[in-house]
């Protein structure tokens, strides 16, 4: 009966390793998995993922829902679209005189008198978002704690509506 000797077993143990390096190198040479490291798509790829983004400025969009409360005499400080194939997302961007809190019971209440269906919801001081569905379209509310000296606001108040 033969026995290894500890050398021949380290020797065994770097060959395993070296192997399987090398294995999995060719897998990932030959898959070439998107590791999201090729953001561009290149020349000859299809770009039907990749949203055209219309810019609203300081107005809201059209098609932005009325319902959905926006704060009086607030000014919109950011809106934009994206079209994506058959889906259209809207954006909305304000700063709120409202506390985080106050924006955060005024939209949970607004979202549940509506019959939206909230899937996701996250409170605190600072931070707070309300994620929610309705008929096939997707809303995202997020309102942030605003820190601008001398401004009276408050929080910062993204709405955004996904139509599908």
């Amino acid at each position: 009966m033969k026995f290894i000797k500890e050398d021949e077993i380290y020797l065994l143990k770097y060959l395993v390793v070296f192997l399987s390096i090398v294995i999995l190198g060719v897998f990932f040479y030959v898959e070439k998995p998107n590791l999201g490291f090729n953001l561009k798509p290149l020349e000859n790829e299809k770009t039907d993922n990749v949203p055209q983004k219309i810019d609203f400025g300081v107005n809201t969009p059209t098609d932005f829902p009325g319902d959905i409360p926006i704060e009086k005499g607030s000014k919109v400080e950011q809106s934009y679209g994206l079209n994506y194939a058959g889906q259209e997302q809207l954006t909305i961007v304000f700063f709120s005189t409202k506390t985080v809190n106050e924006n955060y019971t005024l939209y949970s209440n607004f979202l549940e008198k509506q019959n939206w269906t909230i899937s996701n919801k996250y409170e605190s001081p600072k931070v707070s978002s309300l994620y929610g569905v309705k008929e096939g379209n997707d809303i995202n509310v997020t309102i942030s704690e605003s820190l601008s000296a001398g401004i009276t606001t408050k929080s910062s108040v993204s709405i955004s509506i996904l139509k599908k």
